[in-house]
């Protein structure tokens, strides 16, 4: 444990169109981090080398954890894959 570096980055964003550079080339370690935010927050990563929802499925319309997400909005039901 030899680097006990920690960085924030702070990064204004559009609210009807949020998207900022992806830092998967500097830190793949923001891999995941980078997806987390895309599905609950909707932000999205330009240049994400894998861009898929990490937590929600497919079919979810939607960022839950958004502001302006209807708290009584009904989801798909999805099943078991066949």
């Amino acid at each position: 444990m030899a680097h006990t570096h920690r960085l924030r980055l702070k990064v204004r964003v559009d609210e009807d169109d949020a998207h900022v550079p992806s830092a998967v080339a500097l830190w793949p370690i923001a891999n995941w981090l980078e997806r987390e935010v895309w599905d609950m927050f909707g932000v999205r990563f330009e240049g994400h080398p894998d861009p898929r929802r990490l937590l929600m499925y497919e079919e979810f319309v939607g960022h839950p954890l958004r502001k302006d997400y209807p708290i009584n909005r009904r989801q798909p039901l999805i099943g078991p894959a066949s």
